[in-house]
């Protein structure tokens, strides 16, 4: 398990970036503009005034980023995610795909602060993400269709480098926030102590029945791209492990039902939850018994 003491973000500047664009992909004076980030620091690049090893630099620009010191030094996780997007690729999914640097690798190296760090450009997929829409009943059931189809395609993946067993971000390893909960108040403490005991009792203890594959783990409004208000493509491939396929739907539903009460006055009744149920069913396969019986419990745990 992780040290959640431990900082294993790389510390970046202006010059390092530019340094690597140089050195490694050949791209001179790009425009840098920091994108949102957990572990893992990402920054668009635009608009360079050259570029001097040949690589083609895209339309839309490069996601520059700079993986955590932890995930860096599981090359099996690295090597998994290029082949998983190249699988999704051949789909017809649009996420995004490395560009390789001038040594033909998909990703390269760098030592902050005596820690090493994967460093990768990504193709830039420019959209506007589901979180900065109003979600009606077509953008539900277009994410509905678009998990279901998605789950069906992971369902046939499988790479080494997926089965993390120690991913702290893993849905069934959110019963370990039980051991931080003091940080909160006592009104907190007593909700998440409520929700994760029911996770684990009414959940884990019967997960050896649900099915496993290759999840993407983290479909939430920030990483669904969107163009003319149709889902086009999905972002952050870090979360991809090998885990409980029902997570992913209870994922989606969570976030789906999340975005809906940022408005305060919001009700359940107002969650476009059966389009969104009937479109998943519809593209992937209908839910059983157990598994309805779980997700209401599996939508509290994120």
């Amino acid at each position: 398990m992780a040290d959640l003491t431990e900082n294993i973000c790389a510390m970046v500047d202006k010059q390092l970036i530019e340094d690597i664009l140089k050195n490694d992909y050949g791209f001179i004076n790009g425009k840098i503009r920091e994108l949102d980030g957990y572990d893992d620091k990402n920054y668009h690049i635009t608009e360079i005034e050259k570029h001097i090893e040949g690589i083609e630099f895209p339309v839309d620009g490069i996601v520059l980023k700079f993986i955590n010191s932890i995930d860096s030094k599981n090359l099996s996780l690295l090597e998994a995610q290029t082949k998983l997007t190249q699988y999704l690729e051949n789909f017809g999914i649009i996420c995004p795909t490395p560009l390789l640097n001038k040594y033909r690798q998909s990703y390269g190296s760098v030592i902050i602060n005596d820690k090493m760090h994967a460093v990768r450009a990504y193709r830039y997929i420019r959209g506007e993400t589901m979180n900065n829409v109003i979600v009606n009943s077509e953008i539900s059931t277009d994410f509905g269709s678009y998990v279901g189809h998605l789950t069906s395609i992971l369902k046939e993946f499988n790479h080494d480098g997926f089965h993390r067993n120690d991913f702290l971000w893993a849905l069934e390893k959110s019963p370990e926030v039980l051991k931080y909960v003091d940080v909160f108040n006592q009104e907190k403490q007593q909700i998440i102590t409520t929700i994760l005991n029911k996770f684990q009792s009414t959940v884990l203890s019967k997960s050896h029945n649900f099915t496993k594959s290759v999840i993407h783990g983290d479909l939430n409004m920030n990483n669904i791209i969107l163009k003319d208000k149709k889902i086009h493509g999905i972002i952050d491939i870090g979360d991809v492990i090998y885990s409980f396929t029902i997570f992913d739907f209870s994922v989606s539903l969570c976030y789906l039902i999340l975005h809906e009460f940022r408005n305060n006055n919001a009700k359940l009744s107002d969650v476009k939850i059966k389009s969104f149920v009937d479109a998943y069913e519809n593209h992937y396969e209908k839910l059983n018994s157990l598994e309805y019986s779980v997700i209401h419990v599996s939508d509290y745990a994120p």
